[in-house]
């Protein structure tokens, strides 16, 4: 039986409030460095769709795929954790 890896089977959603602390080099400008999680996830997730817009353009109907960013944003940035930030505890 496949084993689902902890970014896909999460059994304790993330806050969206949890407080993103930076622990590698942190983003240049202020409003960067102090985010809350949910506001983290959907900026890589519209950064990541802004991306695939570009490169397949409009007729691609990547649109239409445009939660599953948010899905993507959310595994990058639990990879990130304990790396590049923490989740949870001060901002």
């Amino acid at each position: 039986m496949l084993r689902l890896s902890p970014f896909v089977s999460n059994p304790a959603p993330i806050p969206a409030d949890t407080p993103v602390v930076w622990t590698g080099d942190p983003p240049a400008n202020e409003p960067a460095r102090v985010l809350p999680y949910a506001v983290l996830v959907e900026r890589v997730g519209e950064r990541l769709f802004r991306l695939d817009l570009e490169r397949a353009g409009v007729s691609a109907d990547v649109g239409f795929f445009r939660p599953f960013y948010d899905v993507h944003a959310r595994r990058l940035v639990a990879a990130l954790a304990g790396a590049q930030l923490r989740l949870g505890g001060r901002a």
